[in-house]
């Protein structure tokens, strides 16, 4: 078994991961959008022969761990006769979001074709690409349906790791499933991206619900930045509306993420209907009588409603670096969120006790880490 790491040694994001078998079998894992760095270590450009250009013999197959852009986003550079799978739920969330208006001028037919055509996997089925054994195994991540690949091929055994944590509502059967799925590997690809950022203890998904309830209680009208595929994050703000009385109110494309995440939810946590309004004008005096909690984007529905109810509380529940004079990309944004909000977040990625608990399960002979602009913190984790 060969790999070979095309981006994402010193840096968070846009990572690729070549498995190539001796038998002459390869494989990409993510094939993702770069994201804003302050370093910019390894912010290049992808070109990859065989996978995004036809200068060698073809990939057999993109396998997407889960839909945010960083893993997904350059889907439209592979090469056309390249399958691209992906897990059934995530393909069905990316659908809704790229066919709704806020991407309309942004997805061409060309490439909407394309992510109609992503052949789907999940769990516990196995894919088989040549002589590469895939196995799916769900975790925990604030994107809905994020995949680990267990690959085996070559008599060894290799663990992707794509994005994970342990401390939102799923995150107590990762390790068990790890256990019980894959054992010991002979190489562990692992994500590392909380490891250069600032350590402060980690927030669980269920103390964030219980800060949001008392914030909403508190106040009357209340606003709440967060990306609208982060499910356990609008769960957790589903919840803490209903135990503050306040009326949980979305606009379109939200709804129409709840309403099939509704559809396939195995637990009552993740049951949407019935327990939010879709905004309309005619909400409007419901909402001032009775207070409400709305999930908002970076968009012009969210500064039409910010003037509607301009005496609000903002909680913003997203990565705080975005909000950094530095990061140029996200001007809007930074005008968007007012000085006086709230800071209410808890990351999707995993905590260094999160990433030892993984090494130890599985042991692995060699630790390849990615997604981090602190690889060497990997150092001490080594069997």
């Amino acid at each position: 078994m060969e790999v070979i790491i095309h981006r994402g040694t010193h840096q968070i994001g846009g990572c690729v991961t070549e498995i190539k078998s001796k038998k002459g079998t390869k494989i990409a894992i993510d094939i993702g959008e770069n994201l804003p760095s302050m370093e910019k270590k390894e912010n290049i450009e992808l070109n990859v022969a065989g996978l995004t250009n036809n200068e060698a013999k073809a990939f057999d197959a993109v396998i997407i761990t889960h839909y945010h852009g960083d893993h997904i986003g350059l889907y439209n550079k592979v090469l056309a006769e390249i399958p691209i799978y992906i897990g059934e739920v995530s393909k069905e969330i990316y659908k809704i979001v790229q066919e709704s208006l806020e991407f309309a001028n942004v997805i061409d037919e060309k490439d909407w074709e394309r992510v109609k055509k992503f052949k789907t996997y999940k769990i516990p089925n196995k894919i088989k690409i040549g002589d590469i054994l895939i196995t799916p195994i769900e975790v925990d991540h604030s994107a809905f349906n994020a995949h680990m690949l267990k690959i085996e091929c070559d008599g060894k055994v290799l663990l992707h790791t794509g994005d994970f944590r342990l401390h939102g509502q799923r995150g107590k059967s990762v390790i068990p499933a790890l256990e019980k799925y894959v054992g010991k590997v002979d190489c562990l690809i692992c994500e590392g991206t909380t490891l250069s950022r600032e350590k402060e203890p980690t927030l669980t998904e269920f103390q964030l619900q219980d800060k949001a309830e008392k914030i909403f209680k508190d106040n009357k009208y209340n606003f709440v930045y967060c990306s609208c595929t982060n499910i356990d994050r609008l769960a957790a703000v589903k919840e803490a509306s209903k135990k503050a009385n306040r009326i949980f109110v979305c606009d379109v494309v939200q709804a129409k993420i709840l309403d099939y995440i509704d559809s396939i939810a195995r637990s009552d946590y993740y049951k949407f209907k019935g327990k939010y309004e879709e905004y309309s004008y005619k909400l409007i005096d419901e909402m001032k009588s009775k207070g409400f909690v709305m999930p908002i984007r970076n968009n012009n529905f969210a500064r039409k409603m910010l003037k509607i109810f301009p005496k609000n509380k903002f909680i913003y529940s997203n990565w705080e670096g975005y909000l950094k004079p530095e990061f140029e990309e996200y001007k809007t944004l930074q005008e968007l969120v007012p000085k006086d909000c709230i800071f209410l977040h808890t990351s999707g990625h995993a905590d260094i006790d999160a990433i030892k608990k993984v090494c130890e399960t599985v042991s692995p002979e060699v630790i390849i880490p990615i997604h981090s602009e602190a690889p060497e913190v990997f150092d001490n984790m080594r069997a």
